[in-house]
């Protein structure tokens, strides 16, 4: 599907051509990335942390589908964020089985008027996150309400905080939330961070819950509970062995690494970093 185009109307032209035969062919795509054909150019015009500036995603029109909400339910992120999410009856879009569907926040709700029982109209973003495009207002229920947004924490009861000029309500109870904190440890081992290999977010989870862990800290001391970890449901001698040469490894990390692991809000991989280039 390579082709040589000069002009913007080629581009779109050879845009919606694709997009037409997009059922067509053997293989899943979500849109077309353009570049600049030129080596020179391309070395000048660079990088912006892991993305070049040579070159640019142009989606097609995200599949859409109809499906009814069950009910609207609200999950707490590793910085406390309280995040809508549609819990619909199960609906086939582009190939893949959709159950739930990001509401975004409060304002989104609110604008859109989402309610429980409504018939909605559901597309999946950028061909990956399921979201709610509108309300087929004709078929809502006669005794429908409209959606409350929490002020407390679901999971912890602590007051649920919006500040001025932030769209995200979020839970004060800090590391108190077992959310947050099952959260934040979830971050602290993935791919970009510690990358602890054979310490997934469900261990994570079942960990947590039976207190062998409960802190970063106690991550790094699993090795002094081999027995429990021996019982526990689906893991062996091998697998328990190889978890923790993994712990072992991880202890030597790069800064920028270490920086992005601690979770601090608004501090992703670029500005990581810069911070360990800078201090």
């Amino acid at each position: 599907l390579n082709k040589l185009v000069s002009t913007i109307e080629d581009i779109e032209k050879n845009h919606r051509s694709i997009e037409k035969q997009r059922l067509a062919i053997d293989y899943d795509l979500d849109g077309l990335v353009y570049k600049v054909d030129n080596l020179k150019l391309q070395s000048r015009l660079g990088f912006v942390s892991n993305s070049p500036r040579w070159a640019i995603a142009h989606k097609f029109s995200a599949e859409k589908g109809f499906s009814i909400i069950k009910n609207i339910e609200i999950q707490i992120g590793r910085t406390g964020a309280l995040t809508p999410v549609a819990k619909i009856d199960p609906i086939t879009i582009g190939g893949v089985v959709v159950s739930n569907a990001t509401l975004h926040n409060e304002d989104e709700i609110a604008r859109k008027d989402i309610r429980n029982g409504d018939w909605i109209m559901i597309q999946r973003a950028g061909d990956v996150i399921p979201q709610v495009v509108s309300v087929i207002l004709e078929r809502r229920p006669e005794n429908s309400h409209s959606f409350i947004f929490p002020e407390t924490c679901p999971r912890c009861g602590s007051e649920a905080v919006r500040k001025d000029g932030e769209v995200a309500r979020r839970c004060t109870g800090g590391l108190i939330c077992p959310a947050q904190a099952v959260e934040r440890l979830k971050h602290l081992v993935s791919r970009d961070a510690f990358d602890i290999e054979g310490l997934g977010g469900r261990n994570i989870e079942s960990f947590w819950q039976e207190g062998l862990i409960r802190t970063p800290a106690d991550i790094f001391r699993l090795g002094k509970k081999v027995n429990l970890l021996i019982e526990h449901e689906g893991w062996g001698e091998k697998s328990v062995k190889n978890l923790l040469q993994a712990l072992e490894d991880g202890r030597r990390i790069e800064l920028p690494r270490f920086i992005y692991a601690l979770g601090i809000r608004q501090v992703g991989q670029a500005t990581a970093r810069l911070l360990a280039h800078r201090y």
